[in-house]
C-alpha cells in the first residue's frame, strides 16, 4: 500500500469522526424536540428503538439498491438522496442516543451549556467506531439503526399523544379555556 493510499484512508476516517458529532449537534440545534424525544426513548432502553429502526433501515437499503439499478443518472441520484434522507433522519435519533449517553456522564457545565452533553456523548459513542470489525460492522450500524428507531418512536409519540393545549373545551383543561 502506498503512502498516499494510507493517508487517504486516514483522512476519510478523520473526516467522518469530525463530521458525525457535527451532524448530531446540528440535529440538536435544528430539531431540539425530536432529539429530546429520542433521548428520552434511548434512556429507557435500546432494544425497542433497535427493533423499530430495523425495518426502516432494511427498507432504505432495499429501496436504494433498487433505485441504483435504474438506468441513467436518475436512479443513482435517487439512491443517494434516499440514503442521505435516512442518514439525516437517523442522525436526529442518534443525536438523542448521544445525548442520553452524555447525560449519564454528567458534568456541572451542563447547566449552562446543555449541548455539552450531546458533544460528550457523541465522542463516547463514536470512539468505538474506530475498532476494526466490531466498530465498523456492529457498533456503527447498530447506532444508526437505534437512531432511526428512536427518531421514529419520538415521531409516533408526538403524533399520537395529544398536548394539553389541544384538548377540546369542556374536558377540564384550564389552558384550553
Amino acid at each position: 500500500m502506498l503512502m498516499a493510499d494510507t493517508m487517504a484512508i486516514f483522512f476519510v476516517i478523520l473526516g467522518l469522526m469530525l463530521a458525525l458529532p457535527g451532524l448530531w449537534l446540528l440535529c440538536v440545534g435544528l430539531w431540539p424536540r425530536a432529539v429530546a424525544d429520542s433521548a428520552e426513548t434511548c434512556s429507557r432502553g435500546l432494544i425497542k428503538p433497535f427493533l423499530a429502526g430495523l425495518p426502516i433501515t432494511i427498507f432504505t437499503i432495499v429501496l436504494a439498491a433498487v433505485l441504483n439499478r435504474v438506468p441513467g443518472a436518475v436512479g443513482n441520484v435517487s439512491a443517494i438522496g434516499i440514503v442521505c434522507l435516512y442518514v439525516i433522519f437517523a442522525g436526529a435519533g442518534t443525536a438523542g442516543l448521544a445525548t442520553s449517553i452524555g447525560r449519564r456522564l454528567s458534568s456541572p457545565a451542563d447547566r449552562e451549556r446543555p449541548w455539552k452533553a450531546t458533544l460528550r456523548g457523541s465522542i463516547v459513542l463514536e470512539l468505538p467506531f474506530l475498532l476494526p470489525v466490531v466498530g465498523w460492522f456492529v457498533v456503527f450500524p447498530a447506532s444508526m439503526i437505534i437512531g432511526s428507531g428512536a427518531a421514529l418512536l419520538g415521531l409516533l409519540k408526538r403524533a399520537f399523544v395529544a398536548s394539553p393545549t389541544t384538548a377540546p373545551l369542556g374536558t377540564g383543561n384550564v389552558a384550553a379555556r
